[in-house]
């Protein structure tokens, strides 16, 4: 019975000190700078969107959080720094889309978005237009799809890269309409924009903040893809309004971390992050470059994750689109 207690009493003893380092640790937290990585170049709507929010968290939290660029190979270079990091929240990711798209788009692609990271919140989600230049004889997105079916594998449309949310919102297209289009990737949607404006390619798919260059009679904006009418181009009907609910993209980002991150320290992030949502000035920083502010707790962003994955999981297939390892 002895023998028992004692070793009852060191098996205690060495779960106290397994946990007390992580209690501990979530009490203190934050007591040092926090790292943000960021799997996109600077100057892109990912870097401007986490920046923002490094700022904004920075601020609530009390301690400095540094933006940390870490773009390549699809976001695997950021993902692989998150996912190497200690699970003590002073390393965090701006994820996006894409951490869904990934796993059924590039078969060396390595990360489950679930398993291999913690979701803390969402932060904000944005969606896709098409755009056409003014000499394409469409006013509207069913008047551009019966021009692209007369006109098979002439239609060029141009987006900021293969596999990236902007190709494929118009790939979801051409597998709902059946429309054959000719797929022009560029670098970067600054790019393709520019030769839709000069007439190099017919149509454009954009992010929103993008499609202001589109004022001025440059480029026509036929549809948009989110659920409804963004305020910024308030009189562009949605690609429901056209009887295709379906074709849809909702871009969403969000904060995540490494795998195993405390609840503690999970919690405290996803409070902060909600709190610099509810203020109007942070919101409508959002809205200028083109998002829209909208906040879930880690346990409903994680289910957001999982449904989003799930619509992949088909879509992407269905649509034969695959990238090089």
């Amino acid at each position: 019975m002895r023998c028992c207690r004692s070793l009852g009493s060191l098996c205690l003893a060495a779960c106290v000190l397994i946990f007390a380092p992580i209690s501990g640790q979530a009490q203190d937290y934050p007591s040092r700078p926090i790292r943000l990585i960021i799997t996109s170049p600077a100057g892109s709507l990912v870097d401007v969107l986490g920046r923002l929010v490094a700022e904004d968290l920075g601020a609530r939290l009390g301690q400095t959080v540094v933006v940390d660029n870490r773009p390549g190979a699809m976001t695997q270079v950021g993902s692989d720094a998150l996912n190497r990091a200690p699970a003590d929240g002073y390393t965090l990711m701006i994820g996006t889309s894409e951490l869904t798209m990934l796993p059924f788009l590039k078969k060396g692609y390595r990360y489950d978005p679930l398993k291999d990271f913690t979701p803390i919140a969402l932060v904000a989600t944005s969606w896709t237009v098409f755009a056409v230049n003014p000499a394409v004889p469409a006013n509207t997105l069913a008047e551009f799809i019966a021009y692209a079916k007369a006109n098979p594998g002439r239609v060029r449309y141009g987006s900021g890269g293969v596999g990236g949310s902007l190709h494929i919102a118009v790939e979801m297209l051409k597998l709902k309409t059946g429309a054959d289009l000719v797929h022009v990737p560029y670098r970067g949607g600054s790019q393709a924009a520019a030769d839709a404006i000069s007439g190099q390619i017919e149509m454009v798919s954009m992010g929103l903040a993008s499609a202001r260059v589109a004022e001025g009679g440059k480029l026509r904006i036929l549809a948009q893809t989110g659920p409804s009418r963004h305020p910024m181009f308030a009189d562009v009907p949605t690609t429901g309004e056209f009887g295709l609910p379906d074709v849809r993209m909702d871009t969403w980002f969000g904060v995540i971390a490494p795998p195993n991150t405390p609840d503690p320290v999970v919690s405290q992030l996803a409070r902060a992050i909600e709190t610099g949502l509810q203020q109007q000035s942070f919101r409508e920083k959002l809205f200028r470059i083109g998002c829209e502010a909208v906040w879930k707790s880690p346990a409903d962003f994680t289910a957001f994750i999982a449904a989003d994955g799930d619509k992949w999981s088909k879509l992407i297939p269905a649509m034969g689109i695959s990238l090089a390892d």
